[in-house]
C-alpha cells in the first residue's frame, strides 16, 4: 500500500513541476493554455486520490475527495478535445459553442455531488470500481467522455500524417500517453479487470509523463502544429516528389492543376507517362536529374511544353535530390509557372521599342533642325570655293598666250586654285562626318548588333550633332579625353551618342531659358564631357553648373519615368538611357547632384584597348 502512495506522491511533484516549467514558458499559444488545463487538472487528480486512498486505508468517510476527483475526470476529456482541435486548426475562437462542451461535464459533477438525492450518477459507491452500480445517467456521461478523448485523439492523429520530420516521434508519445488511460478506462468499464479509483489518477500520470518527453525532448509545443499538406496544396509552385525508379511518391494540387487537362496524377506511376501528351526530351530530362543527384545540386531549367498540339506556356523545372545521410532517397521536382511573366515581358518590351522609336523620332526632329543650320556654313563655303575656282580657270584661260603674263603670275594663280581646293576638301569632309553622324542616328542599331567604334568617332558625332543645340542655347561644352588610348567600344556607336546626347541636352535644360537671363558669356553656360579609363571600362561623366536636381526626383530618375522639368520633360530619356546601358553595353549608370551647384552623370561602360590610330579631328 506505501508503495502506491509513493507513486502517487511522486507522479503530483513530477507534475507540479512540469506544471511550473509550462507556466514560466512565454510567448504561449492556445496549445500551450490547454496543455497546463490538462497538467492542472491531472495534478489536482492526483491530489484527491492520494487523499481518497489514504482515507480508505485507515477505513475513514473519504466523499469528499471523490466528490473533487470527478472535477477532472469530468472536465478531462473535453480539455482533450480541444487540445486535439487546436493541434489541428492552429487555434481557434473561442465562442458559444465551445462552450457548450462543458455542459454534460458540469451536469455530471452536479449530477455526482448530489447523488445521494436521486442515484442517478450511482447507486452504490465502491473504491474498487468493478464493485460500483452505476445509474442510468452514467451511460451518458461515459459515452460523452469516451466519444470527446476518441475525437481528440483522431485529430492528434490525422495532424500527425500531415506532419514531417520529428512530429511522428512526438506523437507516439502522445498517443501511447492517451492510450493507456483509454484502454484502461475501457476495460474496467466494462467489468474486464478490477482495479481501484487511484489507477485512473496513475494512468493519466503516465500521459504526463509521455508529454513531458515530446515537449522537452522533440519540442513539441515550441513548433506550430500546421498540417504540411494543407500548406503544399495552396503555395502557388507545382511539386512532385519521385522515388529512385522515378516513381511518383508525393505531389501537391497545384501540380494537379498544372496537367489537369493532360494526365491524372497517381501515385507509384511513372512520371514520364505524364509526357505522353507533352513534346519533350525525356532523355535530356532523365540527364537533369541523374546531374543533379551526381552534383548533389538543384539544377533549375526554363522549359516551353507544348500539349496536345498547342503551346501551352513556359516554366522553370527546378531538380533537387533528396538526400539523408549521404544516401540519395529520390528526387523533388518543382514546376513554376512563368507563362503570365513571359507575356508581361513581351508587352514591356514591345512599349519600350514603341517608347524608343516616339524618342528617336523626337531626336532626328531636332537633329534635323540643327543640321540644317550646321550644313549651310560649309555648302555656302563650298559654294564660294566653287565660284573662286571658276573665276580662276577663267583668268587662267585668259593668260595663256599673253606676253604679259609671266611664270610668277600662273605659279599665283595655281596656288590660288590649290587653297581653293584644299577648302574644298576640309568643307567635303565636314558634310562626309556629318552624313556619318546622321546615318547612325537614323539606321536601326538592330543592323549593327555585331559593330564596333572607336572613341574618336564618338567624339565627332557629339561634337557636330550637339553643336547647334550648344550655339542655340549659348552653352558652351568643353571634352575632356583623359583615356590613356584609343579604345574600341562594343555595340552601336547611335544608341551611345544618342545617349550622351541626351545627357548633354540636360546639363542645357539645368540652365535657366535665354529669355531669363541677362547679360551673358558662353563660359557662365559651361558643360563639360570627361572621359577616363578604369581598366577596361570607359567612364563618360557629363558635368553642368546648374540647378541641380532634387533628392526627391533624384531617388526615383532611373527607376521610373519622372522630371524635374515641369510640363517640358516626360522623364523617358534617362529612364531609357539607362536602359539601353545596362542591356546593349552591360554597363551602368548614375549620377551625383547638389541643388543649386550643379549634377553630374556617369555612364560606365565595357571597352578593349585597340590599335587604333589616333586621328586628328579636323
Amino acid at each position: 500500500m506505501l508503495i502506491i502512495h509513493l507513486i502517487i506522491l511522486a507522479s503530483s511533484l513530477f507534475m507540479a513541476a512540469l506544471l511550473r516549467n509550462m507556466v514560466k514558458i512565454t510567448n504561449k499559444g492556445q496549445i500551450h493554455y490547454l496543455f497546463i488545463g490538462i497538467v492542472s487538472l491531472i495534478l489536482f487528480w492526483n491530489i484527491c486520490s492520494g487523499f481518497e486512498k489514504w482515507f480508505y486505508d485507515n477505513k475513514w468517510e473519504n466523499i469528499i475527495f471523490v466528490n473533487l476527483i470527478y472535477i477532472s475526470v469530468c472536465f478531462v476529456p473535453v480539455v482533450v478535445l480541444l487540445l486535439g482541435i487546436v493541434f489541428k486548426v492552429n487555434s481557434i475562437k473561442f465562442n458559444f459553442k465551445y462552450f457548450l462542451l462543458f455542459i454534460i461535464p458540469t451536469v455530471s459533477i452536479i449530477l455526482f455531488w448530489t447523488n445521494e438525492y436521486h442515484h442517478l450518477f450511482y447507486i452504490s459507491y465502491s473504491f474498487w470500481i468493478t464493485n460500483m452500480i452505476f445509474g442510468k445517467y452514467f451511460i451518458i456521461h461515459a459515452i460523452y467522455s469516451y466519444t470527446c478523448i476518441f475525437v481528440g485523439m483522431s485529430f492528434l492523429i490525422y495532424s500527425a500524417f500531415k506532419i514531417s520530420g520529428f512530429f511522428s516521434r512526438q506523437m507516439m508519445f502522445i498517443l501511447v500517453g492517451f492510450s493507456l488511460p483509454l484502454i484502461t478506462n475501457l476495460l474496467y468499464t466494462i467489468k474486464v479487470i478490477t482495479v481501484t479509483q487511484d489507477v485512473n489518477a496513475l494512468t493519466f500520470s503516465f500521459t504526463t509523463v509521455c508529454f513531458y518527453i515530446a515537449i522537452f525532448k522533440y519540442d513539441f509545443l515550441r513548433v506550430m502544429p500546421i498540417a504540411l499538406q494543407i500548406v503544399v496544396d495552396r503555395i502557388s509552385n507545382g511539386f512532385i516528389v519521385v522515388d529512385l525508379d522515378l516513381r511518383v511518391v508525393n505531389f501537391n494540387k497545384t501540380m494537379t492543376d498544372i496537367f489537369r487537362n493532360v494526365a491524372s496524377l497517381k501515385a507509384k506511376e511513372n512520371i514520364f507517362k505524364l509526357c505522353e501528351n507533352i513534346i519533350i526530351d525525356i532523355e535530356l530530362f532523365k540527364k537533369y536529374i541523374k546531374t543533379a543527384h551526381e552534383t548533389n545540386k538543384s539544377i533549375e531549367v526554363e522549359k516551353q511544353f507544348i500539349i496536345k498540339d498547342k503551346l501551352e506556356g513556359f516554366f522553370t523545372i527546378e531538380i533537387t535530390p533528396l538526400i539523408n545521410k549521404n544516401k540519395h532517397l529520390g528526387t523533388v521536382i518543382m514546376f513554376t509557372d512563368i507563362t503570365q511573366q513571359k507575356e508581361d515581358l513581351k508587352i514591356i518590351k514591345k512599349q519600350q521599342e514603341q517608347i524608343t522609336e516616339k524618342e528617336r523620332l523626337a531626336s532626328l526632329g531636332t537633329l534635323m533642325g540643327g543640321i540644317s543650320h550646321n550644313l549651310k556654313t560649309p555648302i555656302m563655303s563650298i559654294t564660294g570655293c566653287i565660284t573662286a575656282l571658276e573665276e580662276l580657270a577663267s583668268e587662267y584661260s585668259e593668260s595663256i598666250g599673253n606676253t604679259i603674263v609671266n611664270d610668277n603670275d600662273h605659279l599665283a594663280i595655281a596656288n590660288d586654285m590649290k587653297v581653293n581646293i584644299c577648302d574644298l576638301k576640309e568643307h567635303i569632309s565636314y558634310i562626309n562626318n556629318a552624313l556619318t553622324a546622321i546615318k547612325n542616328q537614323v539606321v536601326n542599331p538592330d543592323a549593327r548588333d555585331n559593330s564596333s567604334f572607336s572613341l574618336e568617332e564618338l567624339i565627332i558625332n557629339i561634337n557636330f550633332l550637339m553643336k547647334y543645340e550648344l550655339k542655340s542655347n549659348r552653352c558652351s561644352l568643353e571634352i575632356i579625353n583623359e583615356a590613356e588610348e584609343d579604345y574600341s567600344i562594343n555595340g552601336d556607336i547611335g544608341t551611345l551618342v544618342q545617349i550622351l546626347n541626351n545627357l548633354i541636352s540636360n546639363s542645357i535644360q539645368a540652365y535657366d531659358k535665354i529669355s531669363e537671363v541677362g547679360e551673358l558669356k558662353d563660359q557662365d553656360r559651361k558643360i563639360i564631357l570627361r572621359i577616363s579609363n578604369e581598366d577596361n571600362q570607359i567612364i563618360f561623366m557629363v558635368r553642368d553648373y546648374g540647378k541641380g536636381i532634387p533628392q526627391h526626383i533624384r531617388n526615383k530618375l532611373f527607376k521610373e519615368m519622372v522630371t524635374s522639368k515641369g510640363k517640358e520633360g516626360h522623364g523617358i530619356g534617362l529612364y531609357l538611357s539607362y536602359s539601353k546601358v545596362k542591356l546593349m553595353f552591360n554597363g551602368d549608370m548614375w549620377l551625383e547632384s547638389e541643388e543649386g551647384k550643379g549634377t553630374s552623370f556617369f555612364v560606365k561602360i565595357h571597352s578593349t584597348n585597340i590599335a587604333f590610330s589616333r586621328r586628328v579631328i579636323l
